[in-house]
């Protein structure tokens, strides 16, 4: 049953949507910038841009999410250039589905997803309550979103919503455990490090503003805190560097 379920998967993705063309070759010697850009008339350009780094856009994972795979995983470049018919109903999920498949024909990659108890922060009221403006209902679409360079934007945000869209500056899971079931429009202003604190690490305070941590407290009354959760993870099993062509 189980060799019948691989052999379905594999033969549903040959049979899938899939690039054109598509050039695969090491990135030149000494080359520094990476850059991996993509539309969805179907073309894929890739610029040193490490195999880590596909992944991450193929499999729609953080960098956290990415565990096993060999040496050069995140520190070889390649540069890409593929190309598929123009679609105007392609969807983000086919598009995936090509790259996904570019990458088991020109790497030879093979992954699973597993759930692991990682190190994640735990978003929870500070100690002097929340500092949080109720919805009233009549605002535009709900979310929280990041509004630039050290700004996220709230409307008719849950909790759950902001924990979501704080996992992008921390590069590590959030879990909403403040209890609060409302929904709220809020601004929390920050300055952006490079390099975010994991889990369990003293953060770096910022020089020129507040960090992320200290803004949620003085601006939201919200407060993270370490502890360990459910991470889904993406494993990668086996990766070859690829021919050039």
């Amino acid at each position: 049953m189980m060799a019948g379920g691989l052999f379905w998967a594999a033969l549903s993705i040959a049979q899938g949507p899939a690039f054109e063309v598509a050039s695969v070759k090491p990135a030149q010697l000494g080359a520094t910038e990476r850059s991996l850009t993509h539309n969805m008339a179907g073309k894929l350009t890739a610029s040193n841009a490490t195999l880590k780094m596909l992944l991450m856009l193929a499999y729609q994972v953080m960098p956290y999410q990415v565990s096993g795979g060999p040496n050069w995983l995140d520190g070889d470049g390649f540069d890409i250039d593929a190309k598929a018919p123009p679609d105007p109903k392609e969807t983000p999920a086919q598009f995936r589905g090509m790259l996904q498949s570019l990458l088991a024909d020109r790497f030879g990659l093979k992954v699973h997803r597993e759930m692991r108890t990682l190190p994640v922060y735990l978003l929870v009221v500070a100690r002097n309550g929340p500092k949080l403006l109720e919805a009233n209902g009549g605002e535009p679409e709900a979310g929280a979103r990041i509004g630039g360079p050290g700004r996220m934007t709230g409307v008719r945000a849950t909790m759950s919503m902001l924990a979501t869209a704080l996992t992008k500056p921390l590069q590590s899971k959030v879990i909403d455990e403040t209890g609060l079931t409302g929904a709220y429009n809020f601004t929390l202003e920050f300055t952006p490090e490079q390099n975010p604190a994991k889990p369990g690490a003293d953060a770096v305070p910022a020089d020129d503003g507040p960090s992320l941590f200290a803004a949620l407290q003085q601006q939201l009354g919200l407060e993270l805190k370490t502890g360990n959760g459910p991470v889904e993870v993406l494993v990668v099993d086996r990766a070859e560097k690829p021919t050039a062509n």
